[in-house]
């Protein structure tokens, strides 16, 4: 991943729902992390996704169980 490079996303919730963000930049990136800002996203999924992710920052222990899928198919733990 290298900054400034856009992709789909689709992140896989700990329940194997899914969410899918058509668009996404990569603002950072250092070895397997990076970070992206959703660029185009459906109102509804955004919703989804900023509750999982307070979520998160209150359990950061189900951390590991979110899932991002790139369109190559590659799988990295959130």
């Amino acid at each position: 991943m290298r900054p400034g490079e856009t992709l789909p996303l689709t992140v896989t919730l700990p329940n194997k729902q899914r969410i899918v963000v058509p668009e996404a930049v990569v603002r950072w990136s250092r070895g397997q992390e990076f970070a992206v800002e959703n660029v185009l996203i459906e109102q509804h999924n955004h919703v989804r996704l900023q509750h999982y992710v307070n979520r998160l920052v209150r359990e950061p222990e189900r951390m590991s169980q979110l899932v991002l899928t790139a369109p190559n198919g590659n799988r990295r733990p959130f």
